[in-house]
């Protein structure tokens, strides 16, 4: 199969987080035909292959993430989305089929190769969870750097987006239930309005960022969930918010978790309530390494491609989870300017893919 009609096909397949398996059989496929070796690890989807040179030198990993997202695709694409309510949103088919082409040209020229590759084919990274797993199985102990890639709905095809330090900002989750005293609506007085409190905590938590972070900082608190009452004449006892946080650097994201937890609660005394504050942390923000970055910079213009040095973006990124523990880089593949990420009319252009797997090929047999 060309990289096109392994694009395609991934495209018109898209499988959820942990429900990877028919895309698992699929990657598995291809590399087999290729004669690519595929380690035998505890992973219930997604797969490690395995490219040894025939020169010793360093051990380098390549990261592809291969779930899709819960939405349905309103693109005409000849090949769109055949699942129901699901679709390649993020750009992981292309991830993938970069992925496999790049494995395909370096085991062409194993004979150059100086060391070995690892390809992940990662599975789950839309819950920010994949990495961690593969971390797990210890597959990626003493590699020297790995590489990866994210699609850009930015970038036109030929370009790439490379920057030292964060691009993706930390993620952490946030449900907040402000506990009150239910009563008639008529009667409010004989209660504890959790909704009126609610309210108040709501505009208060905008205040962090506006008044507690530096402007020259980047940090976001949204709520975006709102839960409760069961009927227009109850107040009632409680009230459920959620939402997230995004910073960039370590210490903010400390601190706005600790305010965070602050305004909340001497909110809802100042209301005569209780509240209760849990916080999830999901991926960190990523850091791309500074060597790693000037290097990848300078294999572009090798390769004949425009870098240009992106803005961090607020979304999060579950490989910063491999940048704690190893050196690496992410870079923005372009894919063509179009509808943004997570969109149901979503495209990425399928002449990225050799665009990128050229890129990523000499990007590693060259370090």
């Amino acid at each position: 199969m060309t990289c096109t009609e392994i694009f395609e096909h991934l495209h018109q397949n898209p499988e959820l987080s942990l429900e990877e398996f028919e895309t698992t059989a699929f990657i598995k496929k291809i590399l087999a035909e290729e004669g690519i070796e595929i380690l035998d690890i505890p992973l219930k989807t997604g797969l490690v292959a395995h490219i040894k040179g025939s020169k010793p030198g360093k051990k380098i990993a390549f990261r592809a993430d291969i779930d899709a997202l819960p939405l349905e695709e309103k693109t005409n694409l000849p090949y769109k989305s055949k699942n129901p309510g699901k679709m390649h949103a993020c750009g992981h088919d292309i991830h993938i089929s970069v992925g496999l082409e790049t494995a395909r040209l370096l085991n062409q020229k194993k004979s150059e190769l100086c060391g070995e590759v690892l390809f992940v084919f990662q599975p789950s990274e839309e819950n920010g969870k994949g990495a961690l797993e593969v971390l797990k199985t210890h597959v990626l102990d003493g590699i020297d750097a790995i590489f990866s890639l994210h699609s850009s709905p930015l970038l036109d095809v030929g370009q790439v987006g490379i920057k030292e330090g964060a691009i993706t900002a930390a993620v952490d989750l946030f449900k907040i239930k402000i506990h009150g005293r239910g009563s008639h609506g008529a009667e409010p007085h004989t209660g504890r309005d959790p909704i009126a409190a609610s309210a108040a905590v709501i505009s208060s938590l905008q205040t962090i960022v506006s008044r507690n972070i530096s402007p020259t900082d980047q940090a976001l608190v949204s709520v975006t969930h709102i839960e409760g009452g069961s009927n227009w004449n109850i107040i009632p006892e409680e009230v459920l918010l959620e939402g997230t946080i995004r910073t960039t650097n370590p210490a903010t994201r400390s601190f706005v978790s600790k305010r965070l937890t602050e305004i909340v609660q001497n909110t809802a005394l100042a209301y005569e309530e209780e509240a209760t504050v849990e916080i999830e942390n999901a991926p960190p923000c990523t850091n791309n390494d500074k060597e790693l970055a000037q290097y990848a910079w300078e294999v572009a213009q090798k390769c004949g491609l425009e870098s240009v040095r992106p803005e961090i973006t607020m979304v999060g990124e579950d490989f910063a989870y491999y940048q704690e523990k190893f050196r690496g880089i992410m870079v923005w593949l372009g894919v063509g300017k179009t509808k943004p990420l997570h969109n149901p009319e979503f495209t990425a252009n399928p002449q990225a893919i050799g665009t990128g797997a050229r890129y990523f090929s000499e990007l590693i047999l060259n370090y």
